[in-house]
């Protein structure tokens, strides 16, 4: 297609290589039209071209032109799809999901949501809550995955506002030990857009989460 394409060749048939790129007013279907018919007017009659290689080349440059178009599709696609995600991302700012982590946050008066996932072979499950100063101030048996935990001391008495250590250990039927993993409230700080990997959440104590995981949002 170069010998129908070059700005030389397009000078000589009478085509304005710069108004045409300027104004785009010609499609490159159109300025190779221009050119093949100009080279037929001037071809010897005694060496025709090979219309053949014309059909092949036209249909190679719609298939460019196509795929090009797809192209520019697909960007605005992806562009759309990313302001969708920094939309509904800024929203959940502010909001506490469940995240892998060992340490919550207990307001005033509040109580703390608890998850777990419990080995089949577990004989039994416990649970240490530590404040600020590794104070143990809670601990229980704990029988099911998900719980709430209200809060306060062995004794009752509710507990100050602040940061506590979460704890969890299982035990088999051979006396094996086992550390288990908490998920515990964490806020939504801000959100990292456009990253490396994506739309991500930066998670308070736990760092960032990717926006298309599963979120298991709080309240």
């Amino acid at each position: 297609m170069s010998q129908y394409g070059t700005d030389n060749a397009k000078v000589k048939a009478g085509v304005d290589v710069e108004a045409t790129e300027d104004s785009k007013a010609l499609t490159d279907t159109d300025v190779f039209m221009t050119l093949y018919i100009e080279q037929l007017k001037a071809q010897d009659p005694t060496a025709p071209q090979d219309t053949n290689k014309m059909v092949s080349q036209i249909a190679e440059m719609s298939s460019l032109e196509e795929l090009s178009t797809i192209s520019t599709q697909l960007e605005s696609m992806t562009s759309a799809l990313t302001s969708s995600q920094a939309i509904s991302a800024s929203t959940l700012v502010g909001q506490k999901i469940m995240a892998n982590t060992n340490v919550a946050t207990l307001d005033e008066g509040g109580d703390v949501p608890v998850k777990m996932n419990i080995p089949e072979v577990s004989l039994s499950t416990t649970l240490e809550i530590r404040n600020a100063d590794g104070q143990l101030v809670r601990d229980m048996n704990v029988h099911e995955e998900s719980f709430v935990w209200d809060g306060k001391d062995n004794e009752g008495n509710a507990l100050a506002a602040g940061e506590y250590n979460f704890k969890a250990l299982s035990i088999d039927g051979e006396g094996v030990k086992t550390s288990l993993m908490t998920r515990l409230p964490a806020k939504i700080e801000g959100v990292t857009i456009s990253g490396p990997n994506g739309t991500e959440l930066n998670v308070s104590g736990v760092g960032k989460i990717g926006l298309t995981e599963e979120l298991d949002i709080v309240g």
